[in-house]
Protein backbone atom coordinates (compact mmCIF):
# COMPACT_ATOMS: atom_id res chain seq x y z
CA UNK A 1 0.00 0.00 0.00
CA UNK A 2 1.60 3.45 -0.88
CA UNK A 3 2.17 6.19 1.70
CA UNK A 4 -0.62 8.48 0.04
CA UNK A 5 -3.11 5.54 0.48
CA UNK A 6 -2.31 4.97 4.52
CA UNK A 7 -2.76 8.93 4.92
CA UNK A 8 -5.66 8.68 3.11
CA UNK A 9 -7.08 6.09 5.29
CA UNK A 10 -6.09 8.02 8.41
CA UNK A 11 -8.28 10.65 7.08
CA UNK A 12 -11.36 8.34 6.56
CA UNK A 13 -11.08 7.59 9.86
CA UNK A 14 -10.34 10.45 11.38
CA UNK A 15 -13.68 12.40 9.66
CA UNK A 16 -15.96 9.93 11.53
CA UNK A 17 -15.40 11.64 14.78
CA UNK A 18 -16.82 15.14 15.18
CA UNK A 19 -14.16 16.51 17.23
CA UNK A 20 -11.59 15.87 15.09
CA UNK A 21 -13.28 16.78 11.84
CA UNK A 22 -13.15 20.42 12.97
CA UNK A 23 -9.63 20.37 13.52
CA UNK A 24 -8.77 18.78 10.17
CA UNK A 25 -9.18 22.26 7.87
CA UNK A 26 -7.71 23.77 10.28
CA UNK A 27 -4.58 21.66 11.26
CA UNK A 28 -1.98 23.78 9.55
CA UNK A 29 -2.23 26.60 11.54
CA UNK A 30 -2.52 24.95 14.65
CA UNK A 31 0.56 22.46 13.42
CA UNK A 32 2.72 26.17 13.12
CA UNK A 33 1.02 27.57 16.14
CA UNK A 34 2.19 24.87 18.17
CA UNK A 35 5.36 24.54 16.59
CA UNK A 36 5.97 28.29 17.34
CA UNK A 37 4.77 27.59 21.13
CA UNK A 38 7.74 25.33 21.05
CA UNK A 39 10.53 27.56 19.52
CA UNK A 40 9.40 30.52 21.71
CA UNK A 41 9.55 28.51 25.19
CA UNK A 42 13.14 27.94 24.37
CA UNK A 43 13.79 31.74 24.86
CA UNK A 44 10.89 32.26 27.72
CA UNK A 45 9.65 29.74 30.20
CA UNK A 46 5.40 29.33 28.80
CA UNK A 47 4.93 27.02 31.86
CA UNK A 48 4.70 23.42 31.90
CA UNK A 49 1.42 23.62 30.96
CA UNK A 50 1.28 25.23 27.33
CA UNK A 51 4.62 23.52 26.44
CA UNK A 52 3.14 20.07 27.16
CA UNK A 53 -0.02 21.01 25.32
CA UNK A 54 2.21 22.77 22.26
CA UNK A 55 3.97 19.71 22.25
CA UNK A 56 1.66 17.17 22.04
CA UNK A 57 -0.78 19.27 20.02
CA UNK A 58 2.04 19.46 17.26
CA UNK A 59 2.55 15.92 16.70
CA UNK A 60 -1.15 15.29 16.51
CA UNK A 61 -1.51 17.96 13.97
CA UNK A 62 1.78 16.71 12.21
CA UNK A 63 -0.57 13.37 11.95
CA UNK A 64 -3.37 15.47 10.54
CA UNK A 65 -1.51 17.63 8.21
CA UNK A 66 -0.28 14.13 6.84
CA UNK A 67 -3.94 12.58 6.67
CA UNK A 68 -4.48 15.22 4.30
CA UNK A 69 -1.70 14.48 2.14
CA UNK A 70 -0.30 18.00 2.72
CA UNK A 71 3.71 17.15 2.39
CA UNK A 72 4.93 20.82 2.21
CA UNK A 73 3.15 22.07 5.17
CA UNK A 74 4.39 19.07 7.27
CA UNK A 75 7.99 19.18 5.84
CA UNK A 76 7.83 22.68 6.66
CA UNK A 77 6.32 22.15 10.47
CA UNK A 78 8.81 19.23 10.69
CA UNK A 79 11.97 21.42 9.76
CA UNK A 80 10.95 24.28 12.04
CA UNK A 81 11.11 21.58 14.46
CA UNK A 82 14.70 20.18 13.96
CA UNK A 83 15.88 23.71 13.30
CA UNK A 84 14.73 24.22 16.94
CA UNK A 85 16.93 21.49 18.01
CA UNK A 86 19.87 22.39 16.35
CA UNK A 87 19.71 26.01 18.32
CA UNK A 88 19.36 23.72 21.71
CA UNK A 89 23.02 21.68 20.66
CA UNK A 90 24.80 24.72 20.08
CA UNK A 91 23.31 26.45 23.15
CA UNK A 92 23.99 23.36 25.74
CA UNK A 93 27.50 23.25 23.62
CA UNK A 94 28.53 26.71 23.94
CA UNK A 95 26.50 27.65 27.42
CA UNK A 96 27.33 24.37 29.63
CA UNK A 97 29.82 22.71 27.55
CA UNK A 98 28.27 19.66 27.29
CA UNK A 99 26.51 17.55 24.34
CA UNK A 100 22.72 17.17 24.02
CA UNK A 101 22.58 13.84 22.92
CA UNK A 102 18.85 13.96 23.27
CA UNK A 103 18.49 17.10 20.38
CA UNK A 104 21.54 15.45 18.45
CA UNK A 105 18.85 12.16 18.37
CA UNK A 106 15.83 14.50 17.73
CA UNK A 107 17.49 16.73 14.94
CA UNK A 108 18.59 13.25 12.84
CA UNK A 109 15.08 12.13 13.46
CA UNK A 110 12.48 15.24 12.76
CA UNK A 111 15.12 16.09 10.30
CA UNK A 112 14.80 12.96 8.24
CA UNK A 113 11.21 12.82 8.84
CA UNK A 114 11.30 16.34 7.09
CA UNK A 115 13.18 15.74 4.56
CA UNK A 116 11.28 12.51 3.30
CA UNK A 117 8.06 15.20 3.67
CA UNK A 118 9.77 17.51 1.15
CA UNK A 119 10.97 14.21 -0.87
CA UNK A 120 7.58 13.31 -1.11
CA UNK A 121 5.77 16.60 -1.83
CA UNK A 122 8.57 17.20 -4.92
CA UNK A 123 7.45 13.51 -6.50
CA UNK A 124 3.36 14.78 -5.93
CA UNK A 125 4.10 17.83 -7.56
CA UNK A 126 5.41 16.43 -10.64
Amino acid sequence: MKFEQVCQAINTFFKQNPVIRILIPISVPLMLLCVAFQVVGNFIELGGFIQTVSYLGFFFMVILVLSECRFKMAFIGLGVYAVMHVYIILRFLFKYKIMSWTSIIKLLVFGYLAYQCYRKSLQINK
